[in-house]
């Protein structure tokens, strides 16, 4: 009776450690962080007004969403595209709304440090230009939002910047 319960006492412990050892490296596509976010979006836009017919094929009216690995964009000089593995960022056409979000995953955890200056530089941009111009879109930049998980990153101006958090987090875990 010993020896069983010796037996149990260890494979228990044994899986206990396992439980609690480092969570393997998570391998998620940005795309789909992003598609999720943009499904989000859709969602409040719905909620004002938006047209249902307006959001098909995962478009959202007045964004643009711009791969950083393939095309040239408005963050090459402050985004170093060596070091990303995957990126997009999704922000307004038009210059009167501050919503602005990327997301992104370092080609290793080494470049996780540069890319949070960076986007902290794209940050301090965006205080630059929204202070001086229109007050409730400097509200939204003041409550920005810069997380790392691992090696991804996420960038968020957004009226409900907590939401888009919430899914990046899910997305990684």
């Amino acid at each position: 009776m010993k020896k069983i319960l010796s037996l149990i006492l260890i494979v228990t412990t044994v899986f206990s450690f396992v439980g609690c050892s480092k969570k393997a490296d998570v391998n998620v596509k940005t795309k789909d962080i992003l598609d999720d976010i943009k499904g989000e979006i859709a969602k409040d836009m719905k909620d004002k007004g938006v047209k249902e017919e307006s959001l098909k094929d995962g478009k959202l009216p007045g964004f643009m969403d711009i791969d950083l690995t393939k095309e040239k964009n408005p963050f090459a000089e402050i985004l170093n595209k060596e070091d990303i593995k995957e990126g997009y960022v999704l922000q307004q056409m038009m210059n009167v709304k501050s919503d602005l979000i990327i997301v992104l995953k370092a080609k290793d955890e080494s470049k996780v440090k540069n890319l949070k200056a960076s986007l902290e530089k794209i940050k301090k941009g965006q205080v630059n230009t929204w202070e001086k111009y229109l007050p409730d879109q400097y509200k939204k930049v003041q409550n920005n939002i810069i997380k790392t998980n691992g090696k991804y990153l996420v960038y968020i101006t957004y009226d409900k910047p907590e939401k888009i958090e919430e899914i990046f987090n899910n997305a990684l875990k």
